[in-house]
This record gives C-alpha cells, sequence and structure tokens, in this order.
C-alpha cells in the first residue's frame, strides 16, 4: 500500500455518505441491550458474534429468536452447540463454527471471571480490555474489535470476509489480502474518530453485497433439509427454544418499564 491510502479511504468514506447516509447508528439494533439491560456489553458481544460473516438484518432476526428463547446469558452459555444452532436456524451462515465459536467464548468468559459478564472491561486500559476480548476461547477478530469500537471507545476496525471483500473491490486491499490485514491498514490509516462512521459504511455496503458461492451453497443446504439440528436431552438447556414463564427479574423489570415508556 502506498502513501495515498489515506486519501483513497477519504474517498470511498465520502462515496459511502452519500449512498448510506452521513452519519447514522452503527447498525439498525434497538437501544436497549439484548437479554439484560445490565450487561450492555455482553449484548454487543453477541450482536456482534452474530453479524461476523453475516448481514446486519440476519443478526437482528437470529438475536430476536435467541433473546425470546433464553432468560439470561447463563442459560445461553449452557445451550449445547445443536441448541444453539436451532436458535440461529439451521440456514444462518457458517451456522456450526458460529455456535462452537459462542459457545466455547461464554464458558472461558464464565471461567475468567466466575460469571458471564463483560462490564469490568470498562474499568481497564484499553490495551487491556483489547487483551482479554482477543484471548477469549473462539473469538474472531471482528468481534473483539466490534465490542471495542462500539463499547469501549477503542480505535478498532471490525473486517471480516465479507467487509474484507468490499475492500479488495474499492482496491483498498490486494485480492489475497485477509480479513486480519485489512484491519490493521484500516487502523493505520483512519483516524480514530473516523473509524465508527467508517465502519458503519462498510458494514452496511457489506450487507448489500450479493452472496457467494459457499454463502448460498450454505442456504441450499438448509432449505433441502439435509440437517436437522437435535436438541440435547440431558443437559438444563434442553428447554432453550420454548419460552418459559418466569419471575421478573429486576434487570427484566427494568427492560419491560423502559420498552414501555419507549412506545408511549
Amino acid at each position: 500500500m502506498s502513501g495515498s491510502d489515506s486519501k483513497d479511504i477519504a474517498g470511498l468514506l465520502k462515496r459511502l455518505r452519500g449512498e448510506y447516509g452521513q452519519s447514522g447508528p452503527v447498525d439498525s439494533s434497538p437501544v436497549l441491550p439484548p437479554i439484560d439491560v445490565a450487561e450492555p456489553i455482553l449484548g454487543e458481544f453477541l450482536r456482534a458474534f452474530l453479524a461476523w460473516e453475516s448481514t446486519g438484518s440476519r443478526a437482528q432476526v437470529a438475536l430476536k429468536r435467541i433473546e425470546d428463547s433464553v432468560v439470561d446469558f447463563n442459560e445461553l452459555r449452557i445451550c449445547l452447540p445443536d441448541e444453539l444452532i436451532r436458535l440461529m436456524g439451521d440456514r444462518y451462515p457458517r451456522v456450526e463454527e458460529r455456535a462452537l465459536r459462542m459457545r466455547a467464548s461464554l464458558n472461558d468468559l464464565y471461567l475468567r471471571q466466575h460469571a458471564v459478564t463483560l462490564e469490568h472491561l470498562r474499568d481497564l486500559p484499553t490495551k487491556d480490555a483489547k487483551g482479554f476480548l482477543e484471548s477469549l476461547d473462539g473469538v474472531p477478530r471482528y468481534v473483539s474489535s466490534r465490542v471495542l469500537l462500539i463499547c469501549l471507545g477503542g480505535h478498532a476496525a471490525p473486517v471480516d470476509g465479507r467487509i474484507c471483500r468490499r475492500l479488495v473491490e474499492a482496491k483498498l486491499v490486494d485480492d489475497a489480502a485477509a480479513p486480519e490485514s485489512a484491519a490493521i491498514m484500516l487502523e493505520k490509516k483512519t483516524r480514530t474518530e473516523d473509524l465508527p462512521d467508517l465502519y458503519r459504511l462498510l458494514q452496511a455496503w457489506a450487507d448489500d453485497a450479493p452472496l457467494t458461492a459457499s454463502e448460498a451453497a450454505s442456504e441450499t443446504h438448509g432449505k433441502n433439509g439435509k440437517r436437522e439440528p437435535r436438541v440435547g436431552s440431558s443437559s438444563a438447556g434442553s428447554e432453550v427454544g420454548r419460552k418459559k414463564p418466569r419471575a421478573a427479574s429486576g434487570a427484566s423489570k427494568e427492560k419491560t418499564a423502559a420498552k414501555k415508556k419507549a412506545d408511549s
């Protein structure tokens, strides 16, 4: 890459602002964090996991299904992989890999913190928070970067394969570039204050990209019904997928009240 990279990025930023708007939220996600309003970082962590190698709209649908099916993040943690696949839908992109990664990361988090929470990251220096997120078992760089950027104001560029292909199309990276190297390039060439909007626009642009052959094959695989995820019967997570009646906790009461206020 040459010294004109920053100008090339600025040019792309200008063009995408013309297509997708000058400003706005990173995605169309609701204001309230999913599942537990007391865990906004963990909520974004889950949202980022669903957006990775997918689209914002599909992630939001899967997030709603998960939110309607589990009581809290600990119940999500104990779900079997097949239960997570059932919640996301077996046509979801890279669903098996995603389920394994998500389960591994939540269990690693629990082992380290003795709780399913990421709120302690607010008290850490950005460098340490980044190191913690990146060291969690199974977490893609896109996920840790998105959480760092959106929740902690860190200097990070979330790039997955879909965004990387758009960067190749814009001739900002070589054809053989990996998402990790593309992310490093963006972080080096983009000002911190511009990264949130750059990511917002790149994500929107990537979401509009046509399916690749492998993504289309994933769609067909699920559509043909060749794989039926099996819901485990030997764990506490085996009831996942059916909303259970429960007494409202303090967090859920707060969330319900906030939703009612927003609706009025």
